[in-house]
């Protein structure tokens, strides 16, 4: 339904006899605030968790007290023999660390040499262990 027909629904069902401009106004400036109430309007919020989301959380919680890393599950060779492609003496806790960004170098280099693209990504291993992806035009 329009504003307009809104506002004369509204007219209608307020007033018996014709409205004066003011009150028209002052009728379509009250529906123009509840309209704008409605878009600010916070959604509610459930504050109650899974009991697997709330075991999990409680590991996590500690775990992070305890200082103990995360454990990861098994890690593929294939993401550990590309890895060893650009680190050669990379140990299986460090490539365990980073899979993800292993697991996201090889899947953005497929697709940029599939397509043919002048782009590569790379992976550097900082001093702390971490690697950074890095995209290099090549020649």
């Amino acid at each position: 339904m329009t504003q307009a027909k809104t506002l004369a629904n509204r007219l209608v069902s307020s007033h018996k006899f014709s409205p004066s401009i003011s009150e028209i106004v002052a009728e379509w400036q009250q529906m123009k605030r509840e309209m704008n109430r409605r878009v600010y309007e916070a959604t509610p919020v459930s504050m109650t968790m899974s009991p697997e989301t709330k075991r999990r959380v409680t590991e996590t919680i500690e775990r992070i007290r305890e200082s103990r890393p995360k454990e990861y599950g098994a890690m593929s060779p294939h993401v550990l023999e590309f890895a060893r492609q650009f680190f050669p003496h990379i140990s299986e806790a460090t490539a365990q660390r980073n899979c993800l960004d292993i697991m996201n170098c090889m899947s953005t280099r497929e697709s940029e040499i599939a397509s043919g693209s002048p782009y590569r990504t790379y992976m550097e291993l900082n001093d702390n262990g971490m690697i950074t992806l890095v995209i290099r035009k090549i020649a």
